[in-house]
């Protein structure tokens, strides 16, 4: 009788969001609205933590070969310890706002660049078509370093304690990942669609 309850539990627990924060249930709800049947990736990540270039480098051809089943969402956490991690964030969330197409491409830019200074990242975005002017009206309005607060507070919400931080689906995944280690994340994901 006892283990009959206990799987009830689970069984219930899994339907409402299987004990997910709030915050990343949203995130799950807006991912079956714009790409039905997608699994979604909340990556929480600074764009100069060595550990989340990694985890990147791991993810990156993943998305790439599975881009009709999996949907990213980056947030971000610049560390205080890593001095251009904010401008980064900043550029990315212009990127973001001002041509969403180009995100996936300029996010991957940012992880490669060795330089994050602002004009290094105005530079990468202007290289992938992104207008000069309106980038640069984009960092000086308020509402891109709200975007990044924002970004901070879901990752305290969620009790995140370092980047790289994800949800791949169900899962949270803490610290560097492997590509293998992902590859089994997000096709468990997609399997639970």
């Amino acid at each position: 009788m006892r283990a009959l309850f206990v799987a009830l539990l689970v069984s219930m627990l899994s339907a409402c969001g299987g004990g997910l924060p709030s915050v990343i249930r949203e995130e799950m709800a807006t991912t079956s609205q714009v790409k039905a049947g997608a699994a979604t990736v909340v990556f929480f990540t600074d764009f100069q933590c060595p550990f989340c270039r990694r985890t990147h480098a791991a993810l990156a051809p993943i998305v790439a070969a599975r881009h009709d089943r999996v949907r990213v969402v980056v947030r971000h956490v610049p560390l205080p310890r890593h001095p251009d991690a904010r401008t980064a964030a900043r550029a990315a969330v212009c990127v973001e706002r001002l041509t969403p197409p180009l995100i996936g491409d300029y996010v991957h830019a940012l992880f490669e660049s060795q330089d994050l200074s602002e004009a290094a990242c105005e530079e990468l975005a202007v290289e992938r078509g992104v207008d000069r002017a309106r980038f640069q009206q984009c960092l000086a309005d308020p509402s891109t370093d709200a975007r990044i607060e924002h970004d901070i507070a879901m990752f305290d919400a969620i009790k995140g304690d370092g980047v790289p931080l994800m949800y791949v689906g169900r899962a949270r995944l803490e610290g560097g990942q492997s590509r293998a280690a992902l590859e089994s994340a997000i096709d468990a994901a997609i399997a639970e669609k």
